[in-house]
């Protein structure tokens, strides 16, 4: 009984780091393209810019949950992460889709 607890627990966790994993790409869009639409609020009236704003912020949720789909239906999120933090000269050079390159 208590095996299938701490069972549970681990796909539980799993789960949990792997939707953070997915929150964290669709994420970097949303700021990345609200960043620019703040740059409205230097030239447009305060009623404008938020407008400006909150559909800069839309368009971001758009190609983040876009961008976030196409690495998990091709890479994988966990393999896309581990891609990100890999050393290349510790773990060997990949391509584009987490392929080993050969040295010769």
């Amino acid at each position: 009984m208590i095996i299938k607890l701490l069972e549970l627990h681990l796909y539980l966790l799993g789960g949990f780091v792997i939707c953070l994993f997915y929150l964290q790409i669709v994420v970097t869009p949303i700021i990345f393209v609200g960043l620019l639409g703040t740059v409205s609020l230097n030239y447009l009236e305060y009623s404008s810019s938020l407008i400006i704003i909150t559909g800069c912020i839309f368009i971001g949720l758009v190609l983040g949950l876009f961008w976030a789909e196409r690495i998990r239906k091709t890479l994988g999120i966990v393999t896309f992460h581990a891609y990100l933090l890999s050393t290349p000269e510790i773990d060997g050079w990949r391509d584009g889709k987490g392929n080993r390159i050969s040295e010769s």
